[in-house]
């Protein structure tokens, strides 16, 4: 497949008759993060993430329960957005909503950019759903990533799982668990070093990890936002 090259252009979201410019990259939205909705109690505090990367702005569903719907406003058509899924915003004039307890909400939109182009194939990009890598993680499977990142880029190693679980929020059983899901899934696709063989430290597997999740594009440095919101909501 060839990679898009296009200019994918301005973001614009509108709100209540607000309209907000996406200008640096990436925009959180849902009871807090960059742009707030509502203050309803059954609203995740994070719903979605708008991020360009790759020549691409992407639609993420970063919540853990809620489903976005992504509408192509000129084409009419639909499409659905389960937890820790993405979609790249393909259309020029686009709506995103979502329900949380009675109410629902809707984001409009508009991408100034060139149009989505096909590849070699024939297939027009960014028509299928893709997860957030090679291997479906949940919202928290990527948050707990990108804070694996955080730690190395910060002191220059991976911190030990308590100080991460606490930076997070999480009992230091939880974080664990975490761990070993993401290493169980990484261990199916065949990646050494993650299983808890001899030989294998704790640390080890942690950057094997973290090596992964780079390599593979899982995870940037426009995805250290996600770690900020969470941990002010924490110190909160």
């Amino acid at each position: 497949m060839s990679e898009w090259r296009a200019d994918p252009g301005d973001l614009v979201v509108e709100l209540a008759g607000e309209q907000i410019e996406v200008d640096a990259g990436e925009m959180t939205f849902g009871r807090s993060g960059d742009l707030v909705i509502d203050s309803n109690q059954f609203m995740h505090r994070l719903v979605g993430r708008f991020l360009r990367r790759e020549g691409v702005w992407w639609l993420q569903n970063v919540g853990t329960r809620m489903r976005l719907e992504l509408v192509d406003v000129d084409a009419a058509t639909t499409m659905e957005l389960a937890p820790g899924q993405q979609l790249p915003v393909a259309a020029s004039n686009f709506a995103v909503r979502f329900s949380a307890g009675a109410s629902n909400y809707e984001l409009t939109g508009v991408r100034r950019g060139d149009p989505m182009q096909a590849d070699n194939a024939g297939e027009m990009i960014g028509t299928a759903t893709v997860d957030f890598g090679q291997i479906p993680l949940s919202p928290e499977q990527h948050l707990l990533l990108v804070t694996l990142y955080e730690s190395k880029l910060r002191t220059g190693r991976i911190e030990g799982s308590s100080v991460l679980a606490s930076r997070l929020g999480w009992t230091g059983n939880k974080f664990n668990r975490k761990l070993d899901a993401v290493c169980d899934k990484l261990h199916r696709i065949g990646l050494e070093g993650v299983k808890g063989t001899q030989g294998v430290s704790a640390d080890g597997r942690r950057e094997t990890v973290l090596d992964w999740a780079l390599s593979n594009g899982v995870i940037a440095r426009n995805d250290l936002a996600l770690l900020r919101a969470v941990s002010s909501q924490v110190e909160d």
